[in-house]
Formats: C-alpha cells, sequence, structure tokens
C-alpha cells in the first residue's frame, strides 16, 4: 500500500535508483527474546546528593565485604516475532511496556541492558554480532533526539549522508538530497541552517522532519524507528508512514516502528503488530486480525475507537471495557495477557513459522556481504574535512570573535612591551614576554576541548548509522583548523614579535613562529585528547584543570629547572610547551651579546679602575666585562643550550603523535556517557519513611524494571498508582478552586511590525466560562499559541488591539499571577521532586492571605486530584532522565493548579507528543477539573474523536489568525457538523473523526483551487463573519460587557493588589532554599567545584613547597600567587553556564506568572554562589598557603597569624570577586558563551597589567590607569604583602655576583666588606664573605621589601588592599542588577 501525493513521482525515480543498486534483503526473527536489567541497592534509588556521595567510598566497601550484588531485574519476558524483507511491524503499548528496549535489542543497542542470548536472534543466517559490527549499515534505529551539526544547512545536512552512504546510485548526492528533503515537506528549507540554541534554524518540527528525512537516506535494509512521528502533525506522520510503505515494497526493507496516537490510515499501512504489557507480549501476528483476536477474548472496541487506540487501552485497566458476561474470563494482569497469548494457537503458529525460518536461515558468511562502509578511510577524512570547512563558512562569527581577541591582546601586550632595549635591563622582560606569548598562543586551543564534547553525540549517532569513523572525523576536524591557526599566528605573533623587539632577524623570526605554531598543533591535539577521554565535562573539568596548571608551571620559567620539586618536576618531560620555551629562550638570547645596565658596584669610589674590580648585576656575567653573552645567561640561570633547539622540534611532533595516537583511539572506543532512561528517583525519606518503603517492597509494590532509554518510558517505575489513591483523588476535587468570573474577548487582533507589518490574528471573539472545557484549535501557523498568549497577557513584543476583560473590566498588574498557564514545553527545575515543584508555586503565587500551612495543604490536594501522590518525592529530572512524559506533563498541570488560579487555566497543546492513553489520561484530568469548576482554555491538535468530545466549546482559527468558528460542539460533534455542512461543507463521513474531518474541510479555504474537495473552495472565514452564529456571540459579548461591569468588582476586590503576590523578603527565602537544593542535589558540579580548586591550589602549593627565600625563590613565590589566579577561568567556565540555566527556567516560566521578581533571581544566585565559595575558600586557603611556607614568615611587626589572616580573607575575597563577575557578566549576555569570553578577556586584561609581569614603571604612560583599575593589582600586592614583606632575602650561588678585587685593593688588605661598604649603604645587598681578600660575592638584595616595590606594591597598610578588593564585589554586585535591568527586564502595554 503506497499514499498518493506529488511527492510519488521524485518517490519512485529514487527507488528505482536505489533497486538498480544490488542489496542484499534481510529478515529478522526472534524467539524467546529475553532482556533484562540489574537495580542496584537501596541508595541507587534515591537522589544523589552531596552526602550520598561523600558516603559512596564506605557503602560501596562495606557492599563489597559483604558479597551483596546487584539485583537482576527482568525487563522483556520471552519475546517471539519474524518480519519479513517487505514487512512493516507496528510496536503498540504503553510508556513503560518496553517498546524501546525491544526496538533498541533488535538494533543493536543494549547499552544499560542486557540481552541474555544472543542467538535468540536470527538476521537470516547472519548472527547478533556480526550485523551489529561487521554489518552495522544495514541496521539502523532512529531514537526521539534531534542530533545535528547546527552550522549545516540541511541540505548540506542531507547531501552528506547520501555521499556518505554512497545511496544516489549514479546521481549525485545533492539530488538525492534534494528528493528526500521534498519527500518530507522541507523543500522550502533546504538551504535553512539547522541551528540551536545560539544559531537561528530550523524549527522543532523541521528538524524532526530532518532526522527522519536522514534515516530515511541511509537506506538500511532493517530499519528501527522508535516513536519517530513524535511532534508532526496526523498528515506529516501519515505521510512518512507512507513513504516508509512504498520504500518497503520496492527495496524490500524490513521496519519495525513505534508510533504513539496512530490513526487508522496509519495502522492500516502495516503489515503486522505486536503489542506489549509491562514487559510482556500479547500480541504478535497480522495487523488486521488483532483486533478481532482480543474482541473473542471478550474485549469490548468502542464506537470511533482506531485499532491502535483500542490495542493499546487493553494495557490499560481503567480504560479497557469488558463484554457483559466476560468479567472473570478476561486476563487483567500483564502475566495473565501474556499467558493467554502464549496458549492461542496465533501464538503456536507463530512459533511454527519462526522454527522454519531459523532452520533455513542457519548461518551466513559475511565476508560475501558488502563492507559496514560505503565509502573507503580516505573518502571517508575527504568528506568530513570538506563538511568542517562548510562549518566554519557558515558559523565565522566564533572564528573571527576569537582571532579579534587574541589579536587585540597581542597588541596589547606588544604595547606593554614596546620596544625593549637590547640590554641586560631587558633580560627579565624578554623571559617574562616569551612565556606570557607562549602561554597565549599554547592555551588559545582549549576551548577545543568544549567542541570535542559538544559534538559527540552527533559524531557517535552517525557513526552508528555507519556513516564514517569518528576517528575520520577527528582527523579531519583537526586539518580543517589548521588554515585558521596559521592565520591566527601570524595575526597574534607578528605584532607581538616586532611591537617588542626580540631578535630582529628573519631567520630567528620564523624559528620563533615555527616552534609556537607547532606548539599550538601539540596542545591543541592535547585537548582534544582530553575532549575524546572524558565522557562527561563535569568529571573531568578538576583533572583538566589540574593538568593545566602543571602545564603552565613547568614551562621553566616560573620556576626554573634547579628550584623543581622531584615529586612533580617529572611534568617537563611530558610538556610541549617546556620544549618550546626553551627553544624560544635560545632562539633569542644565544649568540647574541647584550651590554650591562648596572654595574655592582657604582659609585664614585669604585670609577678610577675602570671595570677592575666591578661585574655586570645580570646572571651570566664575566667579572670585568661590560657585555653579557646571551647563551650564558641561559645555561646559568635556566640550564638551556643551543644544542637543544632543534631537538625540542622532533620532540614536539612526537609528543603531538602520541597525543594523536591516544586521540583516534578514544574517539573509536570511548563513548560519551549516555542517558539512563526514565529512572524514578526520590528524595531520601527519613528512616521511618524508609522503614515503610521497605515493607511495601516485601509486599510486592515494586514495579518491574523497563529499560526504555527514550521518553516512552520509565526504566525503574518504584510505585505503581494504587485504586485507592485514585479513588480518594476523585472524592476529594470538590476542593479545587471554584471559579465565578467570565473571561471575554472581542475584535482581537495581533500584528507584528518590521518592514512588512505582519497581522497573526483578526478580529478574534470568544469566551470562557467557569465549569467549561474550551477547544483552540486551526492549522499550523493559524495563531493558536500566540493567540493564548495575547490572552494570557504574555507577549512583549508586536501590538495587540481589541478588548480582554474580566467581567466586564479591563486586566491589572496581578493578572498574570491570577491565571494559570501550562506551556507547551515541560520546563522545571530537574533535582526538585514533584511535591516540591508544587509547594514553590503554591507559596509563591497563591494569595498572602492564606497561610503557608494553607497553602502546603493544597498541595496535598493537588496531588491527589491529578494522581500523583505515589510519585510526589519523585525527583523531576531532565527529559530522558526522570519522571516520564505523561508525569512530566501532568507536573506542569500541576504547577499552575498549585497556585490556585483564580480566573482560569491556559493549555497549550497539553497532548503533543503523547501516547493515546497519556492523551486520555490528561484530557481525562482536564474534564475533571472543568467539572469542579474550573475554566480552562487550551489548544489541541487534531486529537481523536474520544479526545474532542471531552471538550463543551471549540474555538476553530484559520490562516492568517481568522476565526472560523466558536460556538458548542455537542454531542458526537453534531452541532459543530451541522454548522459547516449547512454552510457548504462536503458531510462528515459516518465513523470519521469529527476534528480531522473538520481540520481538512478548512485547511486549505480558498487557496488552493485544484482540490478535489468542493468546500475547499470555500472562504470560511468570510463564512463565519456574516453568520448568525457571529452575530450571537457578538450580541453575548456586548451583553456581558453592558452587564458584568455593573455587578460587585469581585475580581479586584477579594484579592491581593500588586504584581506579585508575596514579599521581595519571602520570595527571596523560598528561592534561596530551592536553589540551594539545586547545588545540593547536584554532587557532579559541586565536588567538581571543589576538586577544581584543591587540586588545583594543592599543585601549586606543592610546586612552589617550602620555596627558598633566594631572589629566584621570591619570584617563585610571586608567581605562586600570580598563579593562584588562573582558577577564574575554570571557575568562571562553571558558574555563567548555572547561572544562565536558573535565568532561563525564570524568564521561560516564571517571570511571566509572575512567581518572583528578577531582583530575587539575582540576589538568590548571588547569595548561593558566596557560600560555596566561602567553603572552598577555607580549603584552597590550607593547601595552598601552608605548602609554600609562607605561614614561616612572621615579624614582630606583622605576625604570623596576622598574615595568615589577611592572606585567608584576599583568597576569600578572590573567590568570591570570580563568582560576582560571573554573575555580572551573565546577567546581561543571553549567551553563556559570549558572557565566558568577555569575562576571559577582562581576566587577562587584569593578569597583563596587575604588576606581576610588567611592573607599573615600566608600562608606557598610556597603560598606567589600567595598573590602578583593575583588581588584581590590589590582589596581588595584598597577598604579596601578607605573605613575603619584611622577609630577609639569602641569595643562591648563581644568584651571588662573583667580584674580583682590583689588585691595588688586594695589595693593600682590604677585605670584600669593607670593599662594597659604600655601594651597601648606598644600594643595599649584603656580601656573602665580608672577610675575603679576593674573590667577593655580592647578594645586590637583602630582604623582600626591595624586590617587592620593583613589582610597584604598597607596603604601608597592609589591609588596605582587602578593603579595595570588597568594593570591587560590591561593584560586581551591583554591575550584576544594573546590567540586567538594561538588557533582559522586560516591559509591556496590556490591553
Amino acid at each position: 500500500m503506497s499514499g498518493g501525493g506529488e511527492h510519488d513521482t521524485p518517490l519512485a525515480n529514487w527507488l528505482a535508483i536505489r533497486k538498480e543498486n544490488d542489496r542484499s534483503r534481510i529478515a529478522v526473527s526472534f524467539l524467546h527474546l529475553n532482556c533484562h536489567g540489574f537495580a542496584g541497592s537501596d541508595e541507587s534509588r534515591y537522589q544523589q546528593t552531596v552526602t550520598s556521595w561523600a558516603l559512596a567510598i564506605p557503602r560501596f566497601l562495606a557492599r563489597f565485604v559483604s558479597g551483596r550484588t546487584s539485583r537482576k531485574v527482568q525487563i522483556l519476558h520471552d519475546f517471539n516475532g519474524i518480519v519479513k524483507p517487505g514487512e512493516m511491524l507496528l510496536v503498540l503499548g504503553r510508556p513503560g511496556s518496553g517498546c524501546s528496549t525491544m526496538l533498541k535489542t533488535l538494533a543493536g543497542d543494549t547499552h544499560g541492558f542486557h540481552l541474555e542470548e544472543t542467538r535468540s536472534v536470527n538476521y537470516q543466517g547472519i548472527t547478533y554480532h556480526d550485523m551489529h559490527t561487521k554489518l552495522k549499515n544495514e541496521c539502523i534505529y532512529l531514537a526521539e533526539l534531534d542530533l545535528h551539526f547546527p552550522e549545516l544547512t540541511l541540505g548540506e545536512t542531507l547531501t552528506f549522508a547520501a555521499a556518505a552512504r554512497a545511496t544516489a546510485g549514479n546521481g549525485s548526492p545533492g539530488q538525492a538530497a534534494r528528493i528526500s528533503a521534498s519527500l518530507f515537506s522541507l523543500d522550502g528549507s533546504f538551504d535553512t541552517k539547522v541551528g540551536n540554541t545560539i544559531i537561528r534554524g530550523l524549527s522543532g518540527g523541521e528538524k524532526k522532519r530532518a532526522s527522519i528525512a536522514e534515516a530515511f537516506l541511509c537506506g538500511s535494509q532493517l530499519q528501527f524507528w522508535d516513536n519517530s512521528t513524535r511532534g508532526l502533525d496526523s498528515s506529516t506522520a501519515l505521510r512518512f508512514i507512507q513513504l516508509l510503505r512504498q520504500s518497503t515494497d520496492t527495496l524490500g526493507q524490513t521496519v519495525t516502528m513505534s508510533i504513539y496516537q496512530a490513526s487508522e490510515d496509519m495502522y492500516q499501512l502495516f503489515d503486522k503488530v505486536t503489542l506489549l504489557y509491562e514487559g510482556r507480549q500479547i500480541y504478535f501476528g497480522p495487523a488486521e486480525s488483532a483486533a478481532d483476536f482480543f474482541v473473542r477474548l471478550g474485549f469490548v472496541r468502542p464506537n470511533r475507537a482506531t485499532t491502535a487506540d483500542f490495542l493499546s487501552s487493553l494495557t490499560h485497566p481503567a480504560e479497557h471495557i469488558v463484554k457483559e458476561g466476560f468479567e472473570h474470563r478476561v486476563p487483567r494482569t500483564p502475566d495473565e495477557f501474556a499467558q493467554v497469548w502464549n496458549t492461542s494457537k496465533e501464538a503456536r503458529r507463530l512459533n511454527s513459522e519462526i522454527e522454519v525460518f531459523n532452520g533455513q536461515h542457519d548461518n551466513v558468511d559475511v565476508r560475501l556481504l558488502k563492507t559496514t562502509y560505503a565509502v573507503s578511510l580516505f573518502k571517508q577524512i575527504q568528506m568530513c574535512l570538506v563538511r568542517s570547512f562548510i562549518r566554519m563558512r557558515n558559523n565565522l562569527a566564533p572564528i573571527i570573535s576569537g582571532v579579534l581577541g587574541q589579536t587585540i591582546l597581542a597588541i596589547v601586550i606588544g604595547s606593554v612591551f614596546y620596544n625593549l632595549e637590547p640590554t641586560t635591563s631587558s633580560f627579565d622582560k624578554r623571559a617574562v614576554l616569551l612565556y606570557f606569548g607562549l602561554i597565549l598562543n599554547a592555551f588559545s586551543p582549549a576551548f577545543e576541548i568544549y567542541n570535542v564534547r559538544a559534538q559527540r553525540p552527533i559524531i557517535e549517532k552517525q557513526a552508528r548509522y555507519a556513516l564514517y569513523h569518528p576517528a575520520a572525523d577527528a582527523v579531519a576536524a583537526y586539518i580543517s583548523e589548521l588554515p585558521t591557526k596559521v592565520v591566527n599566528s601570524f595575526i597574534v605573533n607578528l605584532p607581538l614579535y616586532f611591537m617588542t623587539n626580540l631578535h630582529r632577524a628573519a631567520n630567528a623570526f620564523f624559528i620563533f613562529w615555527t616552534f609556537v605554531f607547532v606548539c599550538t598543533l601539540a596542545m591543541s591535539m592535547f585537548f582534544r585528547m582530553l575532549g575524546s577521554l572524558s565522557r562527561t565535562l563535569e568529571e573531568t573539568m578538576a583533572p583538566v584543570s589540574t593538568l593545566i596548571i602543571l602545564y603552565i608551571i613547568y614551562v621553566g620559567f616560573v620556576i626554573p629547572p634547579g628550584y623543581m620539586v622531584p615529586w612533580l618536576g617529572w611534568v617537563r618531560w611530558i610538556n610541549p610547551v617546556y620544549y618550546t620555551y626553551e627553544a624560544l629562550m635560545v632562539n633569542e638570547y644565544d649568540g647574541r651579546e647584550f651590554p650591562c645596565t648596572t654595574i655592582v658596584p657604582a659609585g664614585p669610589n669604585y670609577t678610577q679602575a675602570g671595570m677592575e674590580g666591578r661585574v655586570c648585576s645580570a646572571v651570566g656575567a664575566v667579572p670585568g666585562e661590560q657585555t653579557v653573552q646571551g647563551g650564558a645567561h641561559l645555561a646559568l640561570k635556566f640550564g638551556y643550550v643551543r644544542e637543544h633547539l632543534w631537538r625540542n622540534l622532533g620532540i614536539l611532533f612526537a609528543i603531538m603523535a602520541v597525543f594523536a595516537a591516544i586521540h583516534m583511539l578514544a574517539t573509536e572506543l570511548i563513548p560519551a556517557r549516555r542517558s539512563r532512561g526514565e529512572i524514578l528517583l526520590f528524595k531520601k525519606p527519613s528512616r521511618a519513611n524508609r522503614a515503610g518503603i521497605r515493607r511495601d517492597q516485601e509486599a510486592g509494590k515494586l514495579a518491574s524494571f523497563s529499560q526504555d532509554n527514550t521518553s516512552d518510558s520509565s526504566a525503574i517505575r518504584l510505585y505503581k498508582v494504587t485504586p485507592q489513591a485514585k479513588a480518594k483523588g476523585q472524592t476529594t476535587s470538590e476542593r479545587t478552586q471554584a471559579q465565578t468570573s467570565i473571561f471575554h474577548w472581542s475584535d482581537l487582533s495581533y500584528e507584528i511590525k518590521s518592514k512588512d507589518t505582519r497581522r497573526i490574528l483578526n478580529s478574534v471573539d470568544g469566551w470562557v466560562q467557569p465549569g467549561t472545557l474550551t477547544a483552540l484549535m486551526g492549522v499550523t501557523g493559524a495563531g493558536k499559541t500566540t493567540l493564548l498568549d495575547v490572552l494570557a497577557d504574555r507577549l512583549t513584543t508586536g501590538e495587540a488591539s481589541g478588548h480582554v476583560l474580566v467581567d466586564g473590566k479591563v486586566r491589572d498588574q496581578s493578572f498574570g499571577r491570577r491565571i494559570g498557564y501550562v506551556q507547551q514545553e515541560d520546563i522545571h527545575m530537574p533535582t526538585a521532586t514533584v511535591r516540591e515543584s508544587l509547594e514553590f508555586s503554591a507559596l509563591l503565587r497563591q494569595s498572602n492571605n492564606r497561610s503557608d500551612k494553607e497553602k502546603l495543604a493544597y498541595v496535598d490536594h493537588v496531588l491527589e486530584l491529578l494522581e500523583m501522590t505515589e510519585y510526589a518525592d519523585a525527583v523531576v529530572g531532565v527529559p530522558g532522565e526522570g519522571l516520564n512524559v505523561e508525569q512530566r506533563k501532568r507536573l506542569t498541570i500541576a504547577v499552575e493548579m498549585a497556585a490556585r488560579p483564580e480566573l482560569l487555566l491556559f493549555l497549550d497543546e497539553p497532548t503533543s507528543g503523547l501516547d493515546s492513553q497519556t492523551a486520555w489520561s490528561i484530557c481525562r484530568l482536564l474534564r475533571k477539573l472543568a467539572d469542579n469548576g474550573q475554566a480552562v482554555l487550551c489548544t489541541i491538535h487534531q486529537p481523536s474523536s474520544q479526545l474532542f468530545q471531552m471538550f463543551d466549546r471549540l474555538l476553530l482559527l484559520g490562516k492568517g489568525g481568522n476565526e472560523l468558528y466558536f460556538g458548542e460542539i455537542g454531542p458526537d460533534a453534531a452541532s459543530l457538523i451541522d454548522y459547516f455542512e449547512n454552510n457548504g461543507a462536503s458531510p462528515c463521513p459516518r465513523g470519521a473523526n469529527p476534528a480531522e474531518w473538520m481540520v481538512e474541510i478548512t485547511r486549505n479555504s480558498v487557496t488552493e483551487t485544484g482540490d478535489t474537495i468542493e468546500s475547499a473552495r470555500v472562504n470560511w472565514a468570510n463564512v463565519w463573519s456574516q453568520s448568525p452564529e457571529r452575530d450571537h456571540v457578538r450580541w453575548q459579548l456586548a451583553h456581558w460587557k453592558d452587564q458584568l461591569s455593573q455587578k460587585p468588582d469581585t475580581f479586584n476586590i477579594h484579592h491581593q493588589a500588586g504584581e506579585y503576590a508575596t514579599s521581595l523578603f519571602k520570595q527571596l527565602t523560598v528561592v534561596l532554599r530551592r536553589i540551594f537544593r539545586n547545588y545540593w542535589r547536584d554532587p557532579l558540579y559541586l565536588y567538581s567545584r571543589f576538586g577544581l580548586i584543591i587540586c588545583v591550589s594543592l599543585a601549586n602549593g606543592l610546586s612552589f613547597m617550602n620555596s627558598p627565600l633566594t631572589i629566584q625563590g621570591l619570584t617563585n613565590l610571586v608567581f605562586s600567587m600570580f598563579l593562584v589566579t588562573q582558577l577564574f577561568s575554570n571557575v568562571n567556565q562553571q558558574v555563567i553556564p548555572r547561572f544562565t540555566e536558573h535565568r532561563a527556567l525564570f524568564e521561560a516560566r516564571e517571570r511571566r506568572d509572575r512567581s518572583y521578581s528578577w531582583v530575587v533571581l539575582i540576589a538568590s544566585n548571588v547569595l548561593i554562589e558566596l557560600f560555596w565559595q566561602t567553603l572552598v575558600s577555607i580549603f584552597m586557603f590550607i593547601v595552598w598557603y601552608y605548602p609554600t611556607g609562607m605561614w614561616r614568615n612572621g615579624t614582630p611587626d606583622f605576625t604570623a597569624a596576622e598574615r595568615g589572616g589577611l592572606m585567608f580573607f584576599l583568597l576569600w575575597m578572590f573567590c568570591l570577586w570570580i563568582t560576582t563577575l560571573s554573575h555580572a557578566m551573565g546577567a546581561g549576555i543571553e549567551h553563556p558563551e559570549t558572557s565566558v569570553n568577555l569575562a576571559v578577556l577582562l581576566y587577562w586584561l587584569s593578569l597583563t597589567f596587575c604588576g606581576v609581569l610588567v611592573s607599573p614603571m615600566a608600562l608606557p604612560g598610556f597603560w598606567v590607569f589600567m595598573h590602578r583599575v583593575v583588581p588584581f593589582t590590589y590582589l596581588m600586592n595584598g597577598m604579596a604583602v601578607a605573605g613575603l614583606m619584611g622577609t630577609r632575602i639569602t641569595c643562591s650561588g648563581a644568584e651571588l655576583l662573583q667580584i674580583d678585587l682590583p689588585r691595588v685593593v688586594v695589595d693593600a688588605g682590604t677585605t670584600c666588606g669593607a670593599y662594597m661598604e659604600s655601594y651597601v649603604k648606598m644600594a643595599g645587598g649584603y656580601v656573602a664573605n665580608p672577610a675575603a681578600l679576593e674573590k667577593c660575592q655580592f647578594c645586590p638584595v637583602s630582604e623582600t621589601n626591595a624586590i617587592l616595590k620593583t613589582f610597584g606594591m604598597h607596603l604601608e597598610d597592609p589591609w588596605r588592599n582587602a578593603g579595595l578588593m570588597v568594593v570591587y564585589i560590591f561593584f560586581n554586585i551591583s554591575m550584576a542588577f544594573v546590567l540586567y535591568w538594561l538588557g533582559r527586564r522586560q516591559t509591556k502595554k496590556s490591553l
């Protein structure tokens, strides 16, 4: 059977091309198929918290000692079936029945569960292992997630799939892609980017069709479609199944598909159907015989019920109808259904067919079949390379912004070190410049770790589709970055090199550039390797950040090799930056002579003898010489030699090759962490409650384990809803908020003005009365959601006109919080429980006239009413993990009900994407609410006839937002049908769904004159505007406006005025409690933060452990303080995305329903972060401060206790500064990536101008103001004063200046002390051997204060800097409020 339509010709042509390729046809049979999983310990059933993670290791050891193991739980019980080439199998079942598990098992995707016997599955003689390794291209499984590269257009995405699978035949992949796009009505979006939250692109429905088109293009012989029609309207879904039907008939493919809300037309396209019930198979056979099988058992098929709805209803005890006289004969439980099926003649016939098939197809040599991949590895790399270049071309903004940011920073650094003198005075500056410039280049690819992580799910999906090896994409992605890296390297390093007057020789520059570029490539591969080795981003942040800080420390500059501690010094041997820095230093210094600028001793007493008895103060100087050899300086201070130059280049390539090999292997072997499925996790109860739960478990109330990782199931459902709970919910509904006000609107229009004014709604009239359920329907693009938003006063753009009234009166500012609005998206705090979500809504949105006790009691009532009591303490989770689809939708409705809406309840597509039973359950719930006095207005897309009958009234919109009908639906939709038939519509066929009939006859209106339906030529908008029914509606609205406006103002008298129901303080306490729970129940986030800061600080502290108080040791300690600031970028990358998530939840739902103010959003997030940053700063202080040994540097004037207190306070303020700046950046900027990049730029500027890299005295005049502005100036100043001020310095042997006394002085018997006395008094320092008579050893510095002053540090008031850091923190907090107010606070004009 195939569907007709305009696409048949291109489809037939494409199928004909595909048929020319000789493809093996593969059937699949399964006999006694069983799958199981393992339920963990009791603790695994509860939400993880900071405490549970801390106790995880002791509990693991206890289980190991006791020998307890995980409990095996059966998922699929004894499944049998066979699907032959050219057949389509429909899999039906409720959420949790095992539909996804069955599809995944047959598709070879058994992540998270186990197939007990692989021999139970037979792919026409091909073993299970061979099918899913050597022939995985012939088997495809399409889940519900739409994973695509957002930078590619739809056409580029489909063209790549066609090329990789060589499905175009003799035609081009582009032609195949266009045909595929046209088949799914994506022609108009062919050149549109797929897009994501940042890149604007396809709509959600278009992405779903793009996913289907991509999988369809692959053309696998075995196809498993898991609820792939979710999100599609019924006509599009039907067209898709018709395409599959035609493709299956032509190419002999084997198709298995699960569908929710399958219409009768869809059902009739399938050859076979299997029905699942809680992991049991209760039917498998011809689709046309399924209903009769169960009717013979004693079940009744309702009128107008589709076959799929009837079959699915059998697995819900509350929905199936038993024939009179069969009450005690029909099966009730899943096991009883399975037993009836297994003993039936149909099952015996099926088993015989399977045994015959297995006997005929015992074993096939897969070597005789085609290989897994359609193209060679080289071709795969070539294709992926082209795709990578296209992705870069389509999204140049990040590349340009990255290059621009790097260039600006390079120019800034170049200006800071502008035109260095070629003398010994620039020795340290050149070393700092080369170090800082190298760090800037080497760590610029750090973001690639996030890129690798972000695209891994897409690459893994396409690898499962057998499009290419993941390693092929890894190679291509690396190569594609080379041109950008070359350009970026030249643009950054040219100003960095020539502005600063580094060695100006052509060979020197190109050696510099070669090493920097190769180092950048090696570090790029390093970060890619880390990205491919990690399964999640959060758990790798601490080790990755620790490796980065070690790479920065063990370069050879911060700690010269002679000062490196033995337990960490080995890091330099695997550090590409170390080898590069040595090469750069050799290239810059070796073979050059640097005139000396500072000679010791100096003064009038020492100039008579020229250079005799004097020496240059630079390390490596020769007594009596006025120049210093650069090579000698390097050898003595760093141990660098010329012979290592080109050796190091070879080592860099070798390290890069090792990183590349690990990266390639990891991409092939280590998958990203995948969802565990919708496993219900509960908040850990008290001990008393835990004992009750244990008794329930022993009584057999634990549900079975069902492993369905898509949103159609719950992988572990701990509790079932009992009939008693249902009855209780039904008998307590009289406590629901009763409503008396009538909500009505007239002449409502809405338009958006851009270049051209576009009208979305056009003169819409209607009302919603208490106790009624009104449906809002219309074709896609009719403006249904827009109408809801206008009525709910939620739109902030565009211009609305008309009248929206409550009892004849205009809405006030409290209107938003006195209604309920159930959005189409189920947006919730994932770590909250169901009960906590409702309590949050009740406490903030119910009137302040009620006590908290009353509000919480109402929450219990809502839980009972909506039959959610049994999972009230379950954690919400995220889609795919946590509540299943039905539970999540119920929660969305319950949250609005808990707010006790005083006026009405809006719902936007509450049944979209749900299975028929879940949709029935939701609509039954809405009916119950309406019957208890609730006014409900609900958009719904082509409901079944049974669902349609639940509604009292219909508002129908057509294209352009024109009203086509508003009025009663009537019994069996009689009123609606009479209206349309009386006005020229073709009669509604007997047994047809009135909702589908109505949408079909009004779909095209007068726009398509060639349609065969005569009524399609009717302009239904004109018919309605001229009808007596519309006149009656206008009369009624005018009557209410006059009459209701005269009655007492119940709308405004009996409620609290104001935009919010509670005070700001109450809002803050409730929101703070929720966010604290959110952090506490996300131990991965907190432990990664603590691990990150502690590990990095400990690595820093151990690297400088008990650093000696020499000149180099003191410099080391200053840089250790400097490296403390490296924590900023890592913590910033955690804080901003977290804050952005909370902001998105607030703006998507809680701001619109006036739960709390934006001021509370900012304040609560800042306060929570300040708390955790305060706690982590204690550990940071301990693991860094004490290993460095600075705690021993106390003096009588500045005791060790005071020093320690000041150091802790500064570290504490630094931690708070990080999070407050992050909030300031994240508050007003839409995308977290932009916020992070801007914050990092400010951080690098603070590093540059803080005085450590370049002293303020050496800064060009126009940059001095930056030194005074950046907060790190005062942080570094304060930390140096606290740790080092007033401490005595002792020079090392390499730092002592060797001075040969002049002959005349030696002959006079003058000691070194006497000879240097006048110079020491003038310049400071000390003579190490004052009694010596010939070779004097002089240390130019004797105390730390002299060195600290060279950094421009203020030493007079130790606590001044701490106070300034407090000022910066308050400035950041105030900027968070200001920037949010300027950038994101919304204002609107209400009707």
